[in-house]
């Protein structure tokens, strides 16, 4: 009973608001949410974009050294089913797409430009079966790369070649936090993130950071020291600090430089200072920065010695 006499009691005593807020007229907020959400197609673009010309160049130049690697086609793919909810009538009417895979980005200079593809292609087997970037088109690429393009009403027979590169896909995050991590098969960066760097080479340096953490099994690893531990940790500063190095030879194996990628660390400082005393899961700020400097003399010792450029491993073999 004094449930039921208190919850009345509880909605009787909700407050109500001081003022009168104008009146929204329905069309005036149609409008400026399908003009935000055009905004934010076009910056979902710009940074796909980007990400993937950046991460090519690291992917390739690095495929000897990826124990897992794929072929490339250089094109994006997508259905309305691959953004939130809350998006895909956007994504409809911003893209076009729908519930069939279509293309939504070719990287220049790659093998789906080369064969001819464009942006708002639609792929198919030999067989008229939908396809979409991603396994399926990679096993047709390496079954000899015969697929149909369906242009609007028209549809051609195109030869696709891919490229062999490390085989992680790379993965773009609508989000503000400043982040990026690895999942042991893709690369994930987000929003905050591509938006933090300053430079291409520092893009590089987080993607070759990223790399690192797939093709050295951290995550495996970590897990397996998470289940050790009994809980204690999934990532260890030596995993990071490994990350840090290795990803340094990664860029710049692929041409970046690593000349002053470290000052993320000194602006990453400005915004969140503990890390700059305080080592936990990951190494504190000025270590990083002052490894990032010790790995780029390494290399430029090897490049100076014209010997080949690669980390310098405890043991041979992996």
């Amino acid at each position: 009973m004094r449930f039921f006499f208190l919850l009345p009691l509880s909605l009787s005593a909700c407050t109500s608001l001081n003022t009168r807020l104008p009146e929204l007229p329905a069309a005036k907020v149609k409008a400026e949410k399908q003009a935000q959400e055009k905004a934010v197609f076009k910056s979902m673009s710009e940074y796909r974009d980007r990400l993937h010309r950046v991460a090519y160049p690291i992917l390739r130049a690095n495929a000897e050294l990826c124990p897992k690697t794929q072929l490339d086609s250089g094109l994006v793919t997508a259905t309305a089913t691959n953004y939130a909810k809350e998006l895909r009538a956007a994504a409809r009417r911003e893209l076009g797409v729908s519930n069939d895979p279509k293309v939504i980005y070719v990287r220049p200079g790659s093998a789906g430009q080369k064969a001819g593809i464009r942006a708002s292609d639609m792929l198919q087997t030999e067989e008229g079966k939908p396809l979409g970037a991603g396994k399926p088109l990679e096993a047709v690429m390496q079954s000899g790369g015969n697929i149909r393009v369906m242009r609007g009403e028209d549809s051609f027979e195109k030869t696709l070649k891919g490229e062999e590169v490390c085989g992680y896909a790379l993965q773009l995050k609508m989000t503000s936090a400043i982040n990026a991590y690895a999942t042991g098969k893709s690369i994930v960066m987000t929003a905050g993130m591509m938006e933090f760097v300053k430079s291409d080479d520092e893009l590089a340096y987080i993607i070759g950071h990223e790399l690192a953490h797939n093709t050295q099994s951290h995550i495996r690893k970590s897990i397996t020291n998470y289940v050790l531990s009994l809980g204690g940790t999934r990532y260890t500063r030596p995993f990071e600090a490994e990350a840090d190095y290795v990803g340094i030879y990664y860029m710049e194996r692929a041409g970046y430089n690593s000349d002053n990628v470290e000052d993320m660390w000194r602006r990453l400082a400005k915004l969140s200072a503990r890390p700059i005393g305080r080592a936990k899961t990951h190494p504190a700020y000025p270590t990083r920065t002052v490894q990032i400097k010790a790995t780029r003399e390494e290399i430029e010792q090897k490049r100076a010695a014209n010997v080949p450029m690669r980390p310098e491993l405890r043991r041979s073999g992996r």
